[in-house]
């Protein structure tokens, strides 16, 4: 009677301890990470993609229509990006004609203008059309071998996305570049939900 005992009690130690370790790491968590919110530097893309109101609040977009990838990162260096959780990255598409050496080369470059603390998500290039093809072969290839040397890198696959729609009416603008209403409504909603998900 009296092992039973203390093995009940002992087991209730046991899960006291557990709970509160738990715990303390979940107040060191919270009260330790003071990072919040989400900023994206992005092209026209981005613009027709709802701009300053393509995500929730706590978003804060800079999209300009003809941004290339050194422009985006001079934006990323006149900001103060260290208390971001997350840094949108949505370039590329005007540096389209880049060698992935050379594309590799701006994507490093935009990394060190971030800074290590932001989980920085980039969005490669939907290169199923004539105009954008090139970006398979340089840009797409760049930054997917960047995520294997940032571990704050994740690429987030927008040209296989595209790829697998299929034919979509009103997806693309008459450019084979930019998309139409449909498409820049897909890009939005498919956008907010890279940090969503």
């Amino acid at each position: 009677m009296a092992r039973g005992r203390w093995w009940l009690v002992g087991a209730l130690g046991v899960v006291l301890a557990v709970l509160v370790v738990v715990l303390a790491v979940r107040l060191r968590d919270d009260g330790g990470d003071t990072r919040s919110g989400v900023f994206v530097i992005g092209d026209s893309i981005t613009v027709m993609a709802g701009g300053q109101d393509l995500g929730p609040d706590g978003w804060q977009v800079d999209a300009r229509s003809g941004r290339t990838t050194p422009e985006g990162i001079e934006v990323a260096a006149g900001q103060d990006l260290a208390d971001r959780s997350v840094v949108i990255v949505a370039l590329g598409t005007n540096d389209h004609t880049d060698d992935a050496a050379t594309y590799g080369r701006k994507v490093d470059a935009m990394l060190r203008a971030i800074g290590p603390g932001p989980l920085v998500v980039w969005v490669n290039v939907d290169a199923h059309t004539p105009e954008l093809a090139d970006a398979a072969r340089g840009v797409n290839v760049a930054l997917a071998a960047a995520a294997l040397r940032h571990p704050n890198l994740r690429v987030a696959d927008w040209d296989t996305y595209v790829g697998g729609l299929g034919p979509v009416d009103g997806l693309r603008a008459g450019d084979g570049i930019h998309y139409g209403t449909k498409g820049s409504e897909l890009r939005r909603e498919w956008t907010v939900g890279l940090v969503a998900s």
